[in-house]
């Protein structure tokens, strides 16, 4: 977080000796009384409920991590270490992880009102003033969406309580609803000049921040369990606030969104609102690093003497639902995987890890056994991710909320209130930058006219020409032949890279004249492919082969004939494909959001929160079970049978987290949630 210089000022709450036995006003430690003096101070209190955010309890690892990775989009490959952390629904309100969620929640909440109760007391500029209390009333409500998303009824306090105040009953769903909907409004009106406009960053609440916000916790009233469909009509009025200010577009591309974050390059278009990690200040809780990237990222680890190596466990994979819902190249050969017209897919389901040493990419042709790729540890800074084989602190910044789901969320709530017509237009924005057709054509497909044959190793893919850039490929070798060409990337995205006109494949090494060539290396002339079996420097006299010859020698260097060269061809995109299937009615467009929510949000905290809206989390996914048991995720191999126990563990009670057991003991007016 570049922008804020966090202090842990949890300290203003504190206790420690007095100077003299008995002090009535303390001199040595921050309280009520001696804080909130100066404009500093007031601005130091918010930084710290910013902090509190980036706990290791919140969102330094456990809200992107413990309990929403058993779904139907991510499953996590641990056995009873799993069930530890939450990861396969085996967890009762003891649970540690359980509690710190609701712990941190109400920490933020009390400092919050300490900080409300206060900010009159400093002598500052008004609009400085209203920007802070604003922040801070939002901030308020986005613990309280925190807590009743989570647990359901919560008590709802709105004020320092005293220490003997612990019997609060808790204030029902709706109540909450209210409170949030109160807070949030009256931050948006204090913070209609402040826009990331003004600011260049987005790990601050600004206008929009609070409109998106708002949105998220307006849809989520308008489902499960509260089902006040009359919120749909607040979900369009905030989403167009958003959309409408003009300050909010889509990145031309999906991958760099997510390499932005661990650079900490902000992307105030894209990126709403982020919580910020890295550089916070000497001391605070978050220097140490996050999590992120680690237990949801691309397996790898640390090697001394390799400063590009980085630390991750990797521990859930993507699902194969997940890997199936993108839409793929059908005219492709390759194998075992076709390549997806939709970047998002091998961006989100990593086809590699990194193992060994020294490290190489090992690859994974499974989508059960693939990492989740979204966020990755190897785009951090070097300066801060190894230290002559030590992992650093990596300090991925958290996206809370992106523009893409302000645009899925209009789309949802058009399709409920007007149907599909109108409905298509957010949806197909989304859909066309995941397919990288944002601002131009990209390379669509390879095809193959010749798959040659002889080859030893997979052969160099170069894609040239077009009037574009950035278009690689890997070839695919299946018993001496080039079976296919896996597109690994359409295009590099951004201005002057776009195709205009087909490029042109070339495989494999062209023999040039002069060049010395090793052995075993092969190189092609025209149709033939040779393999160097001695040598040397090349001259001006090409390789040759005549039908019945094995080989062709050429001064200090000997090629002899290995086969056929392979070939193919490129064609480029319309600018169409990205387009949603039209015609579709109410109910089976909703089905396609739902998709779509899991093709560009999976891995960000939402799914399971999305599934229980709609209403059927546990049939869901206990349908999401058996269709995995027999697509393979049983098969110890090349499946994932630790995740697919966690799903079979769901039951009606898991639409909500159990109310903390210390909190009941404490809080007699509590009542556990059902099931618990």
């Amino acid at each position: 977080m570049k922008r804020i210089c966090i202090i842990a000022c949890m300290a203003i709450a504190g206790l420690t000796s007095c100077n003299k036995f008995l002090d009535t006003k303390p001199t040595d430690f921050y309280s009520n009384e001696n804080y909130y003096n100066t404009e500093a101070q007031v601005q130091q209190a918010l930084n710290g409920v910013y902090s509190n955010l980036m706990r290791p309890e919140l969102y330094a690892q456990v809200m992107g991590f413990n309990f929403v990775s058993a779904t139907d989009e991510v499953l996590p490959n641990r056995t009873t270490d799993g069930d530890a952390r939450g990861l396969r629904y085996n967890y009762d309100a003891s649970q540690t992880y359980v509690a710190g969620i609701w712990r941190l929640c109400y920490i933020g909440i009390n400092n919050i009102n300490a900080l409300l109760a206060n900010i009159d007391k400093p002598t500052m500029d008004e609009a400085k003033r209203n920007i802070i209390k604003g922040q801070a009333l939002f901030l308020r409500g986005y613990y309280y969406f925190l807590l009743t998303s989570n647990y359901g009824d919560v008590p709802l306090v709105l004020r320092n309580l005293t220490i003997s105040e612990v019997t609060v009953p808790a204030a029902t769903q709706k109540e909450v609803y209210q409170q949030i909907e109160k807070d949030m409004k009256e931050a948006e009106v204090l913070l209609k000049d402040y826009t990331v406009a003004k600011t260049g960053f987005s790990d601050v609440a600004t206008l929009t921040a609070v409109q998106a916000v708002l949105s998220r916790v307006y849809i989520y009233w308008a489902g499960y369990p509260q089902k006040d469909v009359t919120k749909y009509d607040s979900v369009i009025t905030y989403t167009d606030k958003v959309i409408n200010s003009g300050l909010h577009a889509l990145n031309a591309d999906y991958r760099q969104v997510f390499i932005n974050l661990a650079r900490d390059q902000y992307d105030v278009k894209e990126n709403i609102w982020e919580l910020g990690s890295l550089g916070a200040a000497a001391g605070v809780v978050n220097k140490t690093g996050n999590d992120i990237g680690n237990f949801v990222g691309i397996t790898s680890s640390i090697i001394a003497a390799d400063t590009s190596s980085y630390s991750a466990a990797s521990w859930v994979w993507v699902t194969k639902k997940l890997f199936d819902a993108y839409e793929v190249d059908a005219a492709s050969t390759a194998t075992p995987n076709k390549p997806s017209l939709d970047i998002r897919r091998d961006w989100n389901c990593a086809n590699y890890i990194y193992s060994g040493n020294p490290r190489v990419k090992a690859a994974r042709t499974s989508a059960w056994l693939m990492s989740a790729g979204k966020f990755r540890r190897e785009y951090v800074p070097q300066s801060i991710r190894n230290t002559n084989g030590v992992a650093g602190t990596y300090n991925i910044n958290w996206p809370v909320i992106r523009y893409a789901d302000v645009l899925l969320m209009r789309a949802e709530a058009e399709n409920y209130k007007n149907g599909p017509g109108n409905a298509y237009g957010y949806i197909n924005q989304v859909r066309k930058r995941g397919y990288g057709l944002q601002n131009g054509n990209v390379v669509k497909s390879i095809t193959m006219t010749s798959q040659g044959s002889g080859y030893t190793v997979a052969p160099v893919v170069t894609i040239t020409g077009g009037g574009g850039s950035g278009a690689t490929g890997t070839a695919v070798l299946t018993s001496g032949r080039v079976s296919g060409i896996y597109l690994s990337s359409p295009g590099a995205l951004t201005p002057g890279s776009y195709y205009s006109s087909a490029p042109v494949v070339v495989i494999g090494t062209f023999w040039t004249p002069g060049v010395t060539y090793a052995a075993n290396t092969q190189v092609t002339n025209g149709a033939n492919l040779y393999t160097v079996t001695q040598a040397g420097t090349s001259t001006t006299t090409a390789p040759t082969h005549t039908t019945g010859a094995s080989s062709a020698t050429v001064t200090g260097a000997v090629f002899t004939y290995a086969g056929a060269a392979a070939a193919a061809t490129a064609t480029i995109t319309t600018g169409t494909e990205s387009e949603l299937t039209p015609g579709l009615d109410k109910d089976g467009f909703q089905l396609a959001i739902r998709d779509e929510r899991m093709r560009e949000l999976c891995f960000e905290a939402v799914r399971r929160a999305d599934l229980i809206r709609w209403g059927n989390f546990v049939a869901d996914i206990q349908d999401f079970a058996v269709w995995a048991t027999a697509n393979g995720a049983g098969v110890t191999a090349t499946g994932n049978p630790n995740g697919l126990q966690g799903v079979r563990n769901v039951s009606a009670r898991h639409v909500l987290l159990p109310k903390p057991t210390y909190e009941l003991n404490l809080n007699k007016a509590l009542v556990q949630n059902p099931g618990w």
